[in-house]
């Protein structure tokens, strides 16, 4: 009886030690194919943004490396630096970190430390700040689906030779969202309390600022495939709200030719008109006789009291009202090619 309960314990034993082999076993094959897997991500994804020599947008992440064993894939870096040959345009950011389940490792979030700076050859300089900036982007393979970003208290500084006195932009809140929809991409973005702060100290009135489009056959422009150059959109909805019932809405198509200037038909709408009057006096108030103009134009235009809808035609950056009264020169989008 004594000899076959030793024997039991015994076989017990035995699968106990088996049993501890195998995860151990496991385990070290666990932790050599994450290793394994997270060099080759980086590899793969540093030689894909570092494109090649004709590349249109490069990119670089300092002092990259791989973290989240046992469960996670990310990417860190101290700082990441894009370059866009085509459109002249470079900018560096803060730290970089991701993160994508093991499982799901096509859903991919990640968060960006400030400051970012922007130079165009243009000109055209930005600096920007946040408290919080996040991010998630979902993949098809290495196509990309969809993507959204939120950012907290974004603060920015605008430099810009048609701005000689400097342009600062700060909200309380901000997201853009874009989608892939068949060949087409829809954009969505949304601003909340903007608020602008000329060089002279000047504050203008904060608004609530929303955009709603459809970039024509734009979905590679999710892959940092090209520009806007050539492209049609539907603007399906601009707004931006001061709120009391003074609201200024744009719709309608647009497309954007090789230089960089629109062309479209738009219609805008504003009401409180009187409202808006008295807030860009206020701000502006040296502007004042060109501000009563410019509205007086409008209200001329139609009869509706404070709410005014206006058609507006736009050919290679001249905007027209009621298709023939010139009232502003847009420029282009983007400084010409190199």
């Amino acid at each position: 009886m004594a000899a076959s309960s030793a024997s039991g314990k015994s076989t017990v034993a035995k699968k106990v030690t088996i049993l501890g082999v195998c995860v151990v076993a496991a385990i070290g094959l666990y932790t050599g194919g994450w290793y394994f897997a997270a060099e080759k991500i980086k590899e793969k994804t540093l030689e894909l943004i570092a494109g090649g020599p004709d590349a249109p947008v490069t990119a670089t992440c300092r002092d990259a490396e791989m973290r989240g064993y046992p469960f996670r894939l990310g990417l860190f870096c101290s700082g990441v630096n894009v370059d866009d040959h085509r459109n002249g345009v470079s900018a560096s950011f803060g730290a970089l970190r991701s993160a994508a389940q093991v499982y799901d490792p096509q859903h991919i979030v990640w968060e960006l430390d400030q400051p970012a700076t922007i130079h165009s050859s243009d000109g055209l300089s930005l600096s920007s700040e946040w408290s919080n900036l996040q991010s998630s982007v979902q993949l098809d393979g290495r196509r990309l689906l969809r993507s959204a970003l939120v950012v907290d208290d974004p603060r920015t500084s605008i430099a810009h030779p048609l701005l000689p006195e400097g342009l600062k932009l700060n909200a309380k809140h901000g997201e853009m969202h874009l989608r892939r929809n068949g060949m087409d991409l829809d954009a969505a973005l949304s601003l909340d309390a903007l608020a602008a702060v000329l060089g002279n100290g000047r504050n203008l009135p904060p608004l609530d600022l929303r955009a709603d489009v459809t970039v024509v056959d734009g979905a590679a422009l999710l892959q940092g495939g090209g520009d806007l150059a050539g492209h049609q959109a539907e603007l399906r909805k601009l707004s931006a709200d001061l709120g009391e019932g003074r609201t200024f809405t744009v719709s309608g198509p647009l497309s954007v030719d090789e230089e960089g200037y629109l062309s479209g038909r738009l219609k805008v709408e504003v009401a409180g008109i009187d409202q808006w009057r008295a807030a860009l006096k206020a701000a502006a108030p040296e502007a004042d006789k060109t501000i009563d103009t410019a509205i007086n134009m409008l209200t001329a235009l139609v009869s509706g009291g404070d709410t005014v809808s206006v058609d507006l035609v736009l050919q290679k950056g001249k905007v027209l009202a009621g298709g023939f009264i010139p009232v502003a020169k847009l420029p282009p989008l983007f400084p010409p090619r190199q």
